[in-house]
């Protein structure tokens, strides 16, 4: 079973995982900024490709142990989508991006998760905890923090296509038997799930 981990930075993601996912925990890795190509279309195959690398790490990880808790979703593909929707970046930005994943999603190169859990903490609430973590540097907060409303609203369709399996809010007793008796999904990729997805977010 592979359960993932999102919510806008300074949601306790990482924390979360750490203390209720422990041995099973798959934290992210970002990459080094100057292995990021600048050419647009060669970026948007980058980060698919990159998500699609860490999917194959989730999947080992699952066949391993059975179960693998991911923080932040492989298919980042909400990210653009967000980034397009608060105004951030052009409408062309998030065509191409769609269209690498959507090939690669299709053919069960990365996939969707069989639970997801949305941090859904308030804007005042992100800032408070960003400034009282003296350890991290979060270059970009302030872009995240735009990105919150629709990243809900990407997690609800998600939800919509089978309901049950995005649950908002990071549980404080953490995995428990009720969450993982959800199970893994019948289908986890392919044409229909992506474009029913992109239907219901349009």
């Amino acid at each position: 079973m592979i359960v993932v981990v999102e919510g806008p930075s300074g949601a306790g993601k990482t924390t979360w995982c750490r203390t209720h996912g422990r041995a099973h925990a798959l934290l992210e890795e970002l990459p080094d900024q100057a292995t990021v190509p600048e050419d647009p279309e060669a970026q948007a195959h980058f980060w698919v490709e990159r998500n699609v690398d860490r999917w194959k790490r989730v999947l080992e990880r699952e066949r391993r142990d059975g179960l693998v808790v991911v923080d932040v979703d492989p298919f980042k593909l909400h990210y653009v989508w967000t980034l397009w929707r608060s105004g951030q970046v052009p409408k062309w930005e998030w065509d191409l991006q769609r269209e690498a994943s959507r090939v690669a999603f299709s053919a069960g190169e990365y996939a969707l998760a069989d639970l997801y859990l949305v941090s859904d903490v308030t804007e005042e609430t992100l800032r408070a905890r960003r400034d009282a973590d003296t350890t991290r540097r979060r270059r970009g907060f302030e872009r995240h923090v735009l990105l919150r409303d629709s990243l809900l609203r990407w997690y609800r369709a998600i939800d919509a296509l089978e309901p049950g399996r995005v649950r908002f809010g990071l549980p404080e007793s953490g995995l428990t038997l009720d969450l993982l008796a959800i199970g893994p999904r019948r289908v986890r990729s392919g044409a229909a799930v992506f474009d029913r997805l992109l239907a219901l977010l349009s």
